[in-house]
């Protein structure tokens, strides 16, 4: 971005700068702190191991959000009440398939694991299940409209004429991962791997081979027990990249290869600000199942961590970017940048963009959603780079 400004006694100023996140593209997805999700302005809390997945059940405009739980093993359906950018989840109840809820018992943290998407191509959504007992996946087929979905009883996916199965913990998710336009299936599992069975039928009739591991770096790619995963193109370079979390863990791999299958670098963890400690990996404790949304409408996504303790936590994504530069006062500029709370920047300077060393300003304090900073140049060229302090 570049800049010119004149006046009576000052010379022509050039004010050229240059963002960016030391460690990682500047186009990266960065979160800012979690927020627990509340319902009645209490927090919501559904008991136990909460796995989220989040669309627009009933085609309003507004996400709604379903959740698998525990202890009753059921999945619940909360309707968005709310506006555009602003949900408001007041009530659930659980989804019914055929003529009861869904229940898919299991010991230990096997919540179901619900995916909402159009399984069958039909034009209307469907829901897929994952079980924890077994790690097979049931799919409940809409037999109304797209906008007012009923559930047929539940059928299990096959695998040469058997029941398809990960083990256990499956966490099913639809995308076709070798871009021959016919949606595969993945799934996480219990171990904490990624299951690729690829879809050798048609988008209507799926027919699923028998299930590879993706890897990651060149070795099976793992992200701790329990593992839960999404495709998105996280580092805005037009690739989509996997992310996924586990016990203790959430990370990202970086797909490499333009085409497709990708090809993903080792996972690197992602990471939101905590008040006094900054930037921290994510951990909101065991057995952490997410989802991936643009929960504010601002175009850049969001982060949903279901827990353990059946509480969900909401990260805010942003792009570390300048928002805008310009001129604030007698030769000076005022540099502001999305920003996140609990965090301190660092500003250095250089004739060259290559040669920002001379640190101008220290911990500056984040502003919030954004953050400004005024300088006075001392050179008729100046770079800047913002990076977040260590």
């Amino acid at each position: 971005m570049m800049m010119k400004r004149c006046g009576s006694s000052l010379s022509w100023w050039c004010w050229l700068l240059m963002v960016c996140l030391s460690g990682a593209s500047p186009a990266q997805v960065q979160l800012r702190p979690g927020q627990q999700l509340a319902i009645n302005s209490s927090t919501m809390d559904l008991g136990d191991h909460a796995i989220p997945c989040v669309a627009d059940w009933n085609n309003d405009g507004l996400p709604d959000l379903l959740v698998g739980y525990q202890p009753a093993f059921k999945v619940a359906l909360f309707l968005n009440s709310g506006s555009p950018g602003h949900p408001v989840y007041s009530h659930f109840s659980n989804v019914v398939a055929g003529s009861s809820d869904i229940y898919c018992p299991a010991s230990g943290c096997g919540s179901p694991a619900p995916f909402i998407c159009d399984y069958d191509h039909d034009g209307r959504k469907d829901l897929l299940v994952g079980s924890g007992a077994d790690g097979r996946i049931w799919f409940y087929k809409n037999t109304n409209t797209d906008a007012a979905p009923i559930l047929a009883a539940g059928v299990l996916l096959l695998l040469n004429n058997t029941p398809l199965s990960v083990g256990i913990r499956a966490t099913p998710y639809i995308y076709d991962w070798d871009g021959d336009q016919v949606p595969d299936l993945l799934s996480g599992d219990g171990l904490g791997y990624v299951h690729f069975f690829k879809n050798t039928g048609t988008a209507q009739t799926p027919v699923y081979e028998t299930d590879v591991f993706v890897q990651a770096g060149g070795a099976n790619v793992n992200f701790n027990s329990r593992s839960c995963i999404r495709v998105l193109d996280w580092d805005g370079d037009g690739r989509p990249d996997l992310l996924g979390s586990g016990s203790d863990n959430f990370a990202w791999c970086r797909n490499t290869n333009p085409g497709y299958p990708p090809i993903l670098n080792t996972p690197v963890q992602l990471k939101a600000p905590i008040p006094v400690v900054g930037l921290v990996p994510i951990d909101t404790g065991y057995r952490m199942r997410f989802e991936i949304l643009d929960w504010n409408q601002d175009g850049v996504p969001d982060i949903l961590m279901g827990n353990a303790d059946g509480t969900l936590t909401w990260y805010a994504g942003y792009r570390f970017s300048i928002r805008r530069i310009f001129p604030s006062g007698l030769g000076q500029i005022t540099l502001e940048w999305d920003s996140a709370d609990n965090l301190n920047y660092t500003i250095s300077a250089g004739s060259q963009p290559a040669n920002t060393t001379q640190i101008v300003a220290a911990k500056v304090a984040s502003g919030g959603l954004t953050t400004s900073w005024t300088h006075t140049p001392t050179a008729p060229s100046q770079f800047y780079r913002v990076s977040i302090a260590p």
